[in-house]
């Protein structure tokens, strides 16, 4: 029932067209089948002519199932054509949908679940599924719908042999369909390992100077290694099931026929069919026989697919991040011109219920005024960033940014007020230009280059051979840690918000880079309404004021 369930899902993916790639399938089967039957049928009027001695009539018998066939050949094509076109319709579709939850899902699935298990979705659950609609459903459906466009003329000719012929079939198919299940459950326990790998891989890729110097690195690497094998294990275990398939395919399909042969020349010695007719039943029996054995094959790999479109669909099923975590009438209001740039009033905050990290925490800031949030580590500093920034909702309290109170407005209006710039920034691989651009995608040259020298980094900047075209490298490996800061700065400057929110920015840099951050920041004093979470006694210098927390 659940493998129906995700049969019937995966289709209502493809929307209105899922009854156009349906009928593309069905006219395919239907088409190709019909070019056998007509070769078949050519044989039994060759013989028959041959025993009859009609040979005025074999000219026209040849041209009509000749353009017949080729009629069907022509038809098949334009079919499959159709077909792979929604094919790939469909898994961009369902490609665009897992991007969209990726980028829509809380930040606090980001914070629970590692980022090789959401790769793993997008590379290898993603690909499997997409196979449903690429081959496994086809493989499927033509041979079934092919078997019953063969039965209506073998049937026709001799129901007899016909009903022999399906009931030793039928027996083949029983036993292939024993591996479904096994099939299903190796597939499932492919996806969670492959899940495991990547982020073992993942751990390897982002973190290899400390892979290389601690113990915990070739763990992280032996780790890969015992996954690779159980991975290498049961990807045998599967092939050895495909094995299964195929060896008891081709057994059968010796003793079908076999077994035609013997009940062939038995119906004809007793007259109930003629040898025109058992001749073209033969003909047909051939891709009748192949056609049928493969819905047993390929129905236990449809469902090992089916497997990993239940992970896909478990992901898109996440709930997304709303609108606003409070109400669902937002207020899309702009700034209201208080002389307020922050209210906090009484806010308490928990990421677990037996454990407050904020309680009655309030504080104003004015517009243009640069203020230090200070404290021990663990006092709640960065979780009160992700507030202000709404990536988690209040348990009391409220937030006003600009006079737009967060319990009303929605959380796009609420980030557009807000510049971010993290403890280690993220650059995108590409060039300084287009990371400095992603503080506003429309801006000129010129505000690019006025961006980047308020924040110190126009000068190194330039420096380089190739100036602002420069590639930063994955992750700005290419720069250096104050680089990077500036770089993320002037993001954060050309954003053009008011506010702008510094999370310990200086404290993992040296006193240099150190130095230049806080030149930038100087230039900005009394622009902007800044906020920085910082311990560095010379960052906490430049506030206007400072909160204990």
């Amino acid at each position: 029932m659940e493998n129906y369930k995700l049969f019937v899902r995966s289709m209502k993916v493809m929307g209105k067209k899922m009854y156009l790639y349906l009928g593309a399938i069905f006219v395919m089967s239907v088409s190709f089948a019909m070019f056998s039957i007509m070769t078949s049928l050519l044989m039994k009027s060759v013989v028959d002519i041959a025993q009859t001695g009609e040979y005025q009539r074999l000219a026209v018998t040849i041209v009509v199932i000749v353009v017949v066939g080729l009629v069907s050949l022509l038809i098949y094509r334009v079919a499959t054509i159709r077909y792979n076109v929604e094919a790939k319709r469909v898994y961009g579709v369902l490609s665009e949908a897992v991007l969209d939850a990726e980028m829509n899902l809380p930040y606090s699935y980001y914070e629970k679940h590692h980022s090789g298990e959401i790769i793993s979705k997008v590379s290898y659950d993603l690909t499997k599924m997409g196979d449903i609609y690429g081959s496994r459903l086809r493989r499927v459906v033509m041979p079934f719908l092919q078997v019953v466009a063969f039965l209506i003329p073998m049937l026709l000719m001799s129901w007899q042999l016909t009903l022999c012929l399906i009931a030793v079939n039928a027996v083949m198919m029983g036993i292939e369909m024993l591996l479904l299940n096994p099939m299903h459950r190796v597939s499932k326990e492919l996806s969670g390992i492959n899940t495991k790998m990547t982020s073992r891989l993942s751990d390897l890729l982002q973190g290899m100077e400390q892979a290389r110097m601690y113990e915990s690195g070739h763990r992280t690497v032996e780790d890969f290694k015992i996954q690779n094998h159980a991975y290498s294990k049961k990807y045998n275990k599967k092939l050895l099931y495909t094995a299964c398939l195929e060896c008891s395919g081709k057994g059968f399909e010796l003793l079908c026929s076999l077994v035609f042969l013997v009940l062939g020349i038995y119906f004809v010695n007793k007259g109930y069919t003629t040898l025109g007719a058992l001749t073209a039943i033969y003909t047909m029996y051939g891709s009748f026989s192949f056609q049928f054995l493969q819905m047993g094959k390929y129905i236990p790999e449809l469902v090992g697919c089916l497997a990993n479109a239940k992970n896909i669909f478990d992901f898109l099923d996440e709930a997304r991040e709303p609108k606003n975590w409070y109400t669902d009438k937002v207020d899309e209001g702009k700034d209201m011109g208080e002389e307020k740039a922050i209210e906090i009033e009484k806010i308490s905050f928990s990421y677990h219920e037996e454990a407050e990290v904020l309680k009655d925490f309030s504080l104003d800031i004015k517009r243009g005024e640069c203020i230090a949030i200070t404290g021990a580590s663990g006092c709640g500093k960065t979780t009160l960033s992700k507030l202000l920034l709404g990536l988690y909702p209040l348990n009391g309290g409220t937030i006003r940014v600009n006079g737009l109170d967060i319990r009303k407005c929605s959380l796009t209006e609420l980030r557009k007020q807000i510049s971010y710039v993290p403890q280690e920034p993220y650059l995108f691989h590409g060039s300084i230009m287009d990371n400095i651009r992603m503080g506003r995608p429309e801006a000129s040259e010129e505000e690019i280059i006025e961006a980047a020298k308020m924040a110190n980094a126009h000068e190194f900047i330039m420096g380089f051979a190739e100036g602002y075209d420069t590639k930063v490298g994955e992750r700005g490996n290419n720069l250096s840690g104050g680089q990077r800061q500036r770089i993320a700065i002037a993001r954060a400057i050309l954003k053009e918000a008011q506010l702008i929110l510094m999370d310990e920015a200086t404290s993992a840099l040296d006193n240099e880079s150190e130095q230049l951050v806080n030149d930038a920041l100087r230039k900005m004093h009394g622009k902007k309404t800044i906020v920085m979470i910082a311990h560095r006694p010379s960052t906490v210098q430049l506030a206007d004021r400072v909160c204990q927390m």
